[in-house]
């Protein structure tokens, strides 16, 4: 299996959706199915990563949450030598895997109003 990648890179996430802006959670869906299908998993800071996408800490926070909620993301906290969590290791689902997909071919599928497409 491939390393684990830090999905250091926005490169290929989509910023526009069927003409609108796509929503946080869209784009870390994207960031963590391209990362999942590249390394099997991706790690990230939540910092860095909302200052990158333009979002606070909480938006990104509540994004997570909706994609694990929604089963398209499964999460697993890693832990250092002394015990202490380093933070978590995203993998995308199959779910989320084939609406991400959505999103790449024909740039309308996801959410629309809070509803799953």
């Amino acid at each position: 299996m491939p390393s684990k990648g830090t999905g250091s890179s926005l490169k290929g996430v989509s910023t526009r959706i069927n003409g609108r802006h796509a929503f946080i959670h869209e784009r870390v869906l994207e960031l963590i199915v391209r990362e999942t299908e590249l390394r099997g998993a991706v790690t990230f800071r939540k910092g860095d990563l909302a200052q990158r996408l333009g979002c606070c800490e909480r938006s990104l926070d509540r994004a997570l949450t909706r994609l694990r909620r929604d089963g398209y993301v499964v999460s697993t906290p890693k832990f250092g030598e002394t015990g202490a969590q380093l933070g978590n290791e995203y993998q995308a689902t199959v779910d989320g895997i084939a609406l991400a997909g959505g999103f790449r071919k024909n740039k309308n599928a996801g959410y629309r109003a809070g509803v799953r497409a």
